[in-house]
């Protein structure tokens, strides 16, 4: 084999390798922009709210015959829709099926969904 063809065999094999290359690499890019994402943690549905005491700032949430009940001082939140209402930290006073709860933050409503 001369020399120009084995250096044109060289050049034809090595572009060959490149363009491999080149197109593992953008279909990689590819399948990574329309792969799903992760989605994040789910919110535990904890019951709605029946009471609000503004004036002691706390509320009793019915538990709705949830099989979950929330530890003393968890954190829970109170939605109207998608909208947060108010921020809660569970109290150790329960009496089935309902838990108190001092408001933190927010005014919740009686009837916003309650959620950890």
């Amino acid at each position: 084999m001369c020399v120009a063809s084995r250096n044109l065999l060289c050049l034809t094999m090595t572009g060959t390798l490149a363009l491999g290359l080149a197109l593992t690499g953008c279909e990689s890019i590819g399948s990574r922009t329309t792969a799903p994402k992760a989605a994040g943690p789910r919110a535990i549905q904890v019951g709605e709210v029946a009471v609000v005491d503004e004036e002691r700032r706390f509320v009793l949430i019915d538990l709705e015959s949830s099989l979950y009940v929330p530890a003393p001082g968890a954190a829970l939140r109170t939605l109207q829709g998608s909208t947060e209402t108010g921020q809660l930290k569970v109290s150790p006073e329960r009496k089935r099926p309902f838990i108190a709860a001092d408001i933190r933050d927010g005014e919740p409503k009686v009837g916003d969904r309650v959620v950890q």
